[in-house]
């Protein structure tokens, strides 16, 4: 009796050694696939998050380039309207140069 007593004994605790390794076994493969699913998910993140801002670039540049238009657009007119309020004064200067210019140095 003592020998199967033995005998059980070894065989309940290979059978428990062969239960824990398996559970070891089935752990490292749940860990493994968790790992590997929040990989993916923090890939997946960052390609959204890079994603969303260059589309935020895009619209930033977008609307920085129309201010940009319409600022030079204003710059111009601002400069048409100098033009416009000073060509009298232009004239005359030009005409008073013409007369220096040709009374020093004659005509012709």
């Amino acid at each position: 009796m003592a020998t199967s007593l033995t005998e059980e004994i070894k065989k309940v605790e290979a059978l428990a050694k062969k239960k824990v390794s398996d559970a070891k076994s089935e752990a490292g493969k749940i860990i493994s696939v968790a790992k590997d699913d929040a990989d993916r998910r923090l890939k997946e993140s960052k390609q959204e998050a890079y994603k969303g801002f260059k589309n935020r670039l895009v619209e930033v540049e977008a609307e920085a380039e129309k201010k940009a238009d319409s600022i030079v657009a204003e710059g111009q007119k601002e400069a048409q309207r100098f033009v416009e309020s000073h060509r009298k004064g232009l004239d005359s200067v030009s005409s008073w140069v013409l007369e220096e210019v040709m009374a020093r140095y004659g005509r012709g």
